[in-house]
């Protein structure tokens, strides 16, 4: 099954016996088998009938609102599922101080493992591998032994962002100059590269907070991630170390190979610097969620061990890899790395 993405604005949502139906001005516009979809991503102003709603609660389809340039507003959801034990184990695992860095540490280490490893493979794949992505690789391994020597959460914090901001300067010489991408921005972001990549953290955060709500968890307490009101923050925990993998290289190959190209691009305001037109929306969320159909190998992904499964089966696994943990089955979690 796949994520059913609708950013026709003034569509409305329905459904005709067992499929989704789409239509705008009273024209159909579009129709797919309930069967075929996971969930729904709407944007900006779409509409969705009553009887629609209840069809895909009563199916288990959850339904996330963005606006139309892809900020998060809400979710659509069916019943919690009753997993109360983890719950309670979740909560007092959050109570604990040691436990909670423990867990922030792998968060991080994890990331920083797949920064660098997206730095090497891309540079290796290039005739004249660039000097600042090596030198960033390399800088990150300091950065990655100093991870664990850490034990307050606000040093780890400010150990994370500094490698971050190392990584980003790396990562700008694997992007077409043509871009003008300068550095890490993000309210708002002020050019295309920028905004594709709050974009696609948007699009990922929602993958992981599905993950985590499968799992069991409270997806609003977090480890790394501090308690805010109307922030998923163990999905935000979940989803540190697939950002490089999943989001980072998608923005440096749609780039690069001409996918997204600058004309899909507009100039905005100050709230909205760029803004990307539906073209350039449409060929990003494909190439997303083929990058969520990759295949990659994961030390779960087959009954016995190690086996190829997709990168949306990744996050389900680990977030069963932190539920073993938090419950005690597992004594470190150990976060999905690439080679």
């Amino acid at each position: 099954m796949a994520t059913l993405y609708l950013i026709e604005q003034g569509a409305e949502i329905g459904c005709d016996g067992e499929r989704i139906v789409v239509r705008r001005a009273g024209e159909i516009i579009g129709s797919v088998p309930l069967v075929k979809v996971d969930d729904i991503v709407i944007f900006g102003n779409i509409g969705i009938s009553t009887p629609a709603i209840k069809r895909l609660l009563d199916r288990g389809i959850e339904v996330t609102f963005m606006t139309v340039d892809g900020s998060y507003q809400g979710r659509l959801v069916g019943q919690i599922t009753a997993h109360v034990a983890l719950r309670q184990a979740q909560y007092a695992c959050a109570a604990d101080s040691e436990r909670t860095l423990r867990l922030a540490q792998s968060f991080v280490e994890g990331k920083l493992r797949n920064q660098r490893v997206l730095l090497q493979r891309f540079s290796r794949n290039r005739a004249t591998p660039p000097a600042e992505a090596l030198a960033a690789a390399d800088d990150l391994d300091a950065y990655i032994k100093r991870v664990r020597r850490t034990t307050r959460l606000s040093a780890l914090l400010g150990l994370e962002g500094s490698a971050t901001a190392r990584y980003f300067a790396g990562l700008r010489s694997l992007i077409g100059p043509e871009w003008d991408f300068r550095s890490r921005q993000r309210r708002p972001p002020p050019d295309p590269v920028n905004l594709l990549l709050s974009f696609g953290y948007t699009l990922l955060a929602h993958k992981t907070l599905g993950a985590v709500q499968a799992a069991g968890f409270d997806p609003y307490l977090g480890f790394l991630h501090s308690l805010d009101y109307g922030r998923p923050s163990l999905a935000l925990d979940l989803m540190e170390e697939f950002r490089p993998l999943l989001i980072d290289s998608l923005v440096v190959r749609v780039c690069n190979d001409g996918r997204l190209r600058l004309e899909h691009f507009q100039p905005g305001d100050e709230v909205r610097p760029v803004i990307i037109t539906d073209e350039g929306r449409r060929a990003f969320l494909t190439a997303f969620e083929e990058r969520m159909r990759t295949e990659a190998t994961h030390p779960e992904g087959a009954d016995s061990g190690p086996g190829k499964v997709t990168y949306q089966r990744c996050i389900a696994l680990q977030a069963r890899r932190l539920a073993r943990v938090i419950r005690g089955q597992q004594e470190r979690y150990e976060p999905f790395t690439a080679r």
